[in-house]
């Protein structure tokens, strides 16, 4: 009986003894911008190097960084700086990962806090910004270009008409100059040879 109830709390004395990330705290806000420092607790049993990654399981795509390889278990904290490529916004946490083959896993996790000041949020809103205003550069120079070609077309339509108006009045005026004195003409030579065959006439008599 005694035996079984000992063996039972092996498991329980085992986690106890596992590393434990303190810091960040759950909740807490991190500002990416700036340094932050990842603390935990340790006991001698504990490995004594393993890896730093952050992680987001509640984004998509999921987020799994490196931060550093072989810390010192010993040091009980790491200062971490100079992250990119994350995206701002809560369900962060960190993870020391065993960084032996022999014994590979999670050691500690730290419960899930906020990340601001991110790089990557910075350069969307940037790149958005300019995508917007090469937008409507490009909606104002439509708009240009349609009323220049429209004037263009006008002007070019009012010119045609005014030079087909003028080249009907000229042709009117030079057709109906040579018919007028062509009959002139022509009435006036039978009327020359009457006359003289009357005379004619009038000095026979």
């Amino acid at each position: 009986m005694r035996l079984s109830h000992a063996v039972s709390l092996l498991p329980l004395a085992a986690f106890v003894g596992a590393l434990e990330v303190t810091s960040p705290t759950k909740g807490e806000d991190v500002d990416l911008s700036k340094s932050f420092t990842v603390k935990w607790s340790s006991v001698s049993t504990d490995p004594t190097s393993f890896d730093l990654y952050i992680v987001n399981n509640a984004v998509y795509p999921s987020v799994d960084q490196k931060i550093a390889s072989n810390v010192d278990t010993s040091k009980g904290s790491y200062s971490v700086s100079g992250l990119s490529g994350l995206t701002n916004g809560g369900g962060y946490q960190i993870n020391l990962l065993s960084d032996s083959t022999q014994n590979s896993g999670i050691l500690a996790q730290s419960n899930q806090f906020t990340v601001e000041g991110s790089s990557s949020s910075s350069t969307f809103s940037t790149t958005a910004s300019s995508t917007s205003s090469s937008s409507s550069t490009g909606t104002s120079t439509g708009t240009s270009s349609a009323t220049t070609t429209s004037s263009v077309s006008s002007t070019h339509s009012a010119s045609s008409t005014a030079n087909a108006s003028s080249g009907s009045s000229g042709n009117s005026t030079s057709t109906s100059a040579p018919a007028s004195t062509g009959a002139a003409v022509a009435l006036t030579a039978p009327l020359s040879a009457a006359a003289g065959l009357m005379m004619m006439l009038a000095f026979n008599l």
